[in-house]
């Protein structure tokens, strides 16, 4: 299967942050971790995400192999084998991985994995104003997940 991961056109981003909402309310997440935020540096703004690395430096880093890829490219925590060590915090060099303090485990982007197993957009995808969020590397990702709403 075609890796799929999340492209964000910073160019088209107003900075509304909606994506950070849907994002937080599709997890359950209260106040802390952000899987997807977006910093402003005025005039821009600038989203920071995972990007799902062919070679992620924060599975290479991790020292009990908590993070795995899925068959489509998408880098995940394991939630029952994270020992809340942040060294894969460290090592994302996009800044993308988070570390939920009430949990005490690492986490960062999905894609909403769930969602995609139900032939659904991701959160942040789905709420975008500006649809700057795309999905890619599926081959027939526009008949899959068409937008017409």
């Amino acid at each position: 299967m075609d890796r799929v991961s999340l492209f964000i056109n910073a160019k088209n981003c107003m900075g509304c942050h909606t994506c950070e909402v849907a994002c937080k309310q599709e997890h359950g997440l209260g106040v802390g971790p952000q899987l997807v935020r977006v910093i402003e540096k005025s005039p821009a703004f600038i989203p920071i995400y995972c990007r799902h690395c062919g070679r992620a430096p924060c599975k290479e880093a991790c020292p009990v192999d908590a993070i795995v890829t899925n068959d489509q490219g998408i880098v995940l925590v394991v939630p029952e084998l994270c020992i809340g060590c942040r060294v894969c915090v460290e090592a994302c060099p996009f800044g993308a991985m988070q570390f939920d303090e009430n949990t005490a485990l690492a986490m960062m982007c999905n894609v909403c994995v769930h969602r995609l197993k139900e032939n659904k957009l991701p959160a942040c995808m789905g709420v975008c104003p500006t649809r700057c969020i795309s999905l890619t590397g599926k081959k027939n990702i526009a008949a899959v997940f068409e937008r017409s709403a």
